[in-house]
This record gives C-alpha cells, sequence and structure tokens, in this order.
C-alpha cells in the first residue's frame, strides 16, 4: 500500500503558493486538499494519480475548449 501525504490549505493560501502545491504533487507525489470556507472543494493530485482514477472508473476525460481572456 502506497501512503501520501495529504496537505490541506484554504483557497486563498493555496493561491499564494500555488508553485508550491504544484511541484509538491508532481515530484514529491503529495496531494492537497483545498477547503473553501471550511469545507473541501478540491483536490490537487498527482497527474498518474488522476490518470489511474479515471481508468478505475472506466471513465475518459475530453479537453475543455479553451476560454478566452478579456482585454485588459
Amino acid at each position: 500500500m502506497t501512503v501520501r501525504t495529504e496537505h490541506r490549505a484554504t483557497v486563498a493560501d493555496a493561491r499564494n503558493v500555488f508553485g508550491e502545491v504544484i511541484a509538491r504533487s508532481r515530484y514529491g507525489g503529495d496531494v492537497t486538499v483545498i477547503l473553501n470556507r471550511s469545507t473541501e472543494a478540491a483536490v490537487i493530485v498527482p497527474v498518474e494519480f488522476y490518470r489511474r482514477a479515471l481508468e478505475a472508473l472506466d471513465e475518459t476525460a475530453v479537453t475543455a475548449p479553451a476560454v478566452e481572456q478579456p482585454d485588459a
């Protein structure tokens, strides 16, 4: 059994250290649970974990169309 380190961060805290959150996931295999008003809202996981989850659930992901950014 693999044991993963699970971090917890509010949306604001995760935004402030987003690069670190991504690096922990990508290079360390860690998971970060994002909290919105003390409620679990999302999870950042390593991409291989995500792919295995899709496969285990017999699901397929499709790329969403790009969202246009308004002119600044």
